[in-house]
């Protein structure tokens, strides 16, 4: 399982535990949070470490959508606009938006390529729904999918142009979720018929060429009640077969109280839904899902 992980380091330099998972079973990435940067050459020096360890090209995956989801405090990572400001630039000049928002994500994506990233958690591809919990909120583009897949498109295209991969998310779509699936299991209480249709900005994408697409620890109450990570309605019946994504399915944090207290349980499950990447962010389930694996 190690080499589908892609795990949550605990600070700023690699500790003698992680220097000896990462060399005996290492991951397929690492991602970083904001616990993780200090500097750009502290930043750097730590994905080369983890390189170093592994002795191949391991993933390097963060967290830049830009607005308030930012995880390193210089520029030009904390001066971002939110995705809804891009949204409401698109009401008046939807050219304007698009070439804004890829600039943005064409600078951004230079920045993280020059300290070793590889991969960026973005774009957000939830539709904003007035009702739903505001973790998503701001984080959306607009809420209608039109608007959405435009802007995303432009975010995606940036990246890539800078050498990133954008990993684009919350498949099937988080915006009317009641809760914040970190703390608790939102659940989405709407149409199938609905749900599928707002996850069209996925469907396009995909079209576009996305080659990563993050899962949503969310209980979609018109298919099975099932959390759509560990669902095989939703990771391999629609997001497979009906969309015909070929690319890498990420789950999201399988730490976060969405998915349940146990981390190796839950890993389990996202594998046989269909999942092909697992996120672990915290160490304490860094620590979990590794101790599972030495028996």
């Amino acid at each position: 399982m190690h080499e589908q992980l892609i795990i949550g380091l605990e600070g700023t330099e690699l500790s003698a535990q992680e220097r000896q998972w990462l060399q005996q079973r290492p991951p397929q990435g690492v991602i970083l949070f904001a616990r993780n940067t200090e500097s750009p050459e502290q930043v750097k020096a730590l994905l080369q470490e983890v390189r170093a360890c592994t002795g191949k090209e391991t993933w390097a995956a963060i967290d830049e959508e830009g607005g308030r989801v930012n995880r390193m405090p210089w520029a030009p990572f904390n001066q971002r606009r939110h995705a809804s400001e891009y949204g409401a630039m698109y009401d008046r000049n939807a050219g304007t938006a698009i070439q804004a928002v890829y600039q943005d994500n064409f600078c951004t994506g230079e920045a993280l390529k020059e300290l070793g990233f590889t991969h960026n958690c973005a774009p957000v591809l939830d539709l904003f729904h007035p009702d739903g919990h505001d973790i998503i909120g701001q984080r959306a583009y607009g809420d209608h999918v039109n608007k959405v897949t435009a802007l995303a498109a432009a975010c995606l295209n940036g990246l890539r142009d800078a050498g990133i991969e954008g990993v684009g998310k919350h498949f099937p779509g988080h915006g009317r979720a009641n809760a914040d699936s970190h703390v608790a299991v939102p659940e989405v209480d709407a149409p199938l018929a609905t749900v599928l249709e707002e996850a069209e900005s996925f469907s396009r994408l995909i079209a576009q060429g996305l080659r990563h697409i993050m899962t949503a620890h969310v209980i979609y109450t018109s298919a099975n009640r099932q959390i759509a990570t560990t669902s095989p309605f939703w990771v391999h019946h629609v997001l497979r077969e009906r969309m015909c994504f070929f690319g890498q399915i990420w789950s999201d944090d399988l730490c976060m109280k969405g998915v349940g207290d146990d981390v190796p349980a839950a890993a389990t499950a996202a594998i046989r839904a269909g999942c092909d990447l697992l996120l672990v962010c915290q160490p304490e389930g860094v620590r979990a899902i590794y101790q599972s694996q030495q028996a």
